[in-house]
Order: C-alpha cells, then sequence, then structure tokens
C-alpha cells in the first residue's frame, strides 16, 4: 500500500504537486515526504530548511493538505470474460 499526498503553503497557497510514498503508515513522516519530493524536478517542489519544509514561493511554512491510501498494482492483471 502506498499514501498519495500533497503539501500547501500557509502563506500564498501554492500546492508543491502530490508525491506517492511507499509503505502502509497512518501518515507520512517529514523525511518520507523529503524523499518523495526529491524526486519532483519542477519549480513546486518545497524547499527543506533544518528538515521542514517551505514553500519555493515565498518561504511560508506548508501544510499537508490531501493525504490518501492508495493501492498500488506494478502490472494490470488481463480482464477475465464472464461467459
Amino acid at each position: 500500500m502506498a499514501s498519495r499526498a500533497e503539501l500547501y503553503c500557509y502563506f500564498c497557497g501554492h500546492g508543491c504537486g502530490e508525491v506517492l510514498i511507499p509503505g502502509a503508515a497512518r501518515r507520512p513522516s517529514p523525511e518520507q515526504l523529503q524523499a518523495a519530493y526529491a524526486t519532483v524536478t519542477d519549480d513546486a517542489a518545497p524547499v527543506w530548511e533544518s528538515g521542514q519544509p517551505r514553500c519555493p514561493r515565498c518561504g511560508g511554512q506548508l501544510f499537508l493538505e490531501r493525504f490518501e491510501h492508495e493501492v498500488v498494482r506494478r502490472r494490470e492483471r488481463p480482464l477475465k470474460r464472464a461467459s
């Protein structure tokens, strides 16, 4: 099971984009979020300062807005037709 999460800025409302976090934790840890956002290459990724995520636009504090568990299948199985 994996989790899908997104960080938003308290001050300007900037969204840092959704990331997929492996594991079945109830909530992602800051370390897991930092590792997941390390793969984001555009300007939307948060800036990590002393272990805390900061908005790349205004430097404001970020909060976890969307967070949901998701079942991720590695490959799709072919559907069987009912007879």
